[in-house]
């Protein structure tokens, strides 16, 4: 086998989503530059997948079918007969993904070598040390590299017996150009006017901006919220998102004329209402929305919980953010938003975090740091 086809790196993933397409052609771009080969390989969406609007095609990408089992149809495998010849493989750690498995058994007949890409276990599953989370750990060491989320799923996988020299941290990231493009654009006047013709000109604007889910706690943010205005008495709180419990929201504004159901907004339309804000309300499970909360330079409060997602590391209390340890408390969750709407000095020093967070977790450094995870992989 030649040098040439040993420096080629096939990154497989069941669907592309719109919010990888930079990093993939950033990481392209790195490997490129250091001679080796990029190939991502993923399958059109199937079932729910295809009803979400965030799947999206690639030029230079494979998209290539997956097949599913007859009876249990969340199974999906991906050939790899056609990338045998690469130097690395690299699959996502999903124990539905067939494709990883088949991934670790050919590499012993094919001499590649196989990475992994995920977090290390399902932080929003109910029992740790279920079947499913037992099976997922157990695979979690027969790779011969990872690429993990942050430095805490980094000791995680270390824990289970896997060199932590082997393993990249890459900071998962999302690209946040477009938010600050729109935040730059923004029109003072239209923002005055919103500001007066939807929260009466008060400057004392709280945002939520996600999914509406169990996971994100909406009744417990209710009753913090009611608390809250106590002392605040010009408070406004925005929601905006969609999801199963929306009609927790719309119900409870039907009494609360200060509480505003907004639904899902996108884009330049999004940014305006989130300019209003002075802080960030998520109370329940946090991901890459805190990306979005330092790109906005809004601090974000939740609380401490076991099921948050990776991206949690992310959030200093403190620093960046604030972090509620008493997560069963609703005066205490009020009486942090509450310090952060009134102390200017305080949320000064949250904002700067912010700005320093949001340098920090780039699509550039994630990529960058990927590529370099690459490159010892390989060696």
């Amino acid at each position: 086998m030649s040098n040439f086809e040993r420096r080629s790196v096939v990154f497989f993933t069941l669907v592309l989503t719109h919010y990888r397409v930079a990093f993939h052609r950033a990481l392209r771009a790195h490997l490129a530059a250091r001679g080796v080969c990029y190939d991502l390989v993923y399958s059109p969406a199937t079932g729910p997948e295809a009803q979400k609007a965030d799947v999206v095609d690639l030029e230079w990408a494979r998209c290539q079918p997956a097949w599913s089992m007859p009876f249990v149809p969340a199974l999906r495998y991906q050939s790899l007969w056609h990338w045998r010849k690469a130097g690395l493989v690299i699959v996502g750690q999903e124990n539905r993904n067939l494709t990883a498995y088949a991934a670790i058994l050919g590499a012993r007949l094919f001499g590649y070598r196989v990475a992994y890409f995920g977090h290390g276990r399902n932080f929003q599953a109910k029992n740790p040390n279920s079947l499913a989370e037992r099976w997922k750990r157990f695979w979690a060491t027969k790779v011969d590299w990872w690429f993990t989320y942050t430095n805490g799923c980094a000791d995680l996988i270390a824990g289970y017996g896997f060199p932590r020299a082997k393993i990249t941290v890459f900071n998962n990231a999302i690209d946040l150009s477009q938010i600050a493009e729109e935040r730059a654009a923004l029109d003072p006047a239209k923002i005055i006017a919103l500001r007066a013709r939807l929260c009466h000109g008060s400057e004392n604007v709280a945002v939520f901006v996600g999914g509406l889910y169990a996971q994100k706690r909406l009744s417990f943010l209710i009753h913090a919220l009611d608390l809250l205005r106590w002392d605040i008495p010009d408070l406004q709180v925005l929601f905006i998102g969609a999801g199963p419990e929306a009609h927790i929201i719309q119900e409870a504004a039907e009494t609360r004329d200060w509480l505003h159901a907004l639904g899902p907004k996108f884009g330049a339309e999004k940014t305006l209402y989130v300019s209003l804000g002075k802080v960030w309300l998520m109370p329940g499970l946090v991901g890459l929305g805190v990306l979005d909360s330092f790109a906005y330079e809004t601090p974000m409060v939740t609380t401490q919980l076991p099921y948050h997602s990776p991206e949690i590391d992310y959030l200093q209390d403190g620093v960046n953010g604030v972090i509620v340890r008493d997560s069963d408390n609703p005066q205490a969750y009020a009486d942090a938003v509450h310090r952060v709407l009134s102390d200017l000095q305080y949320r000064d020093t949250l904002i700067q975090g912010a700005r320093i967070a949001r340098h920090k977790y780039s699509i550039e450094d994630m990529s960058r740091r990927f590529a370099e995870g690459v490159l010892r992989a390989m060696k």
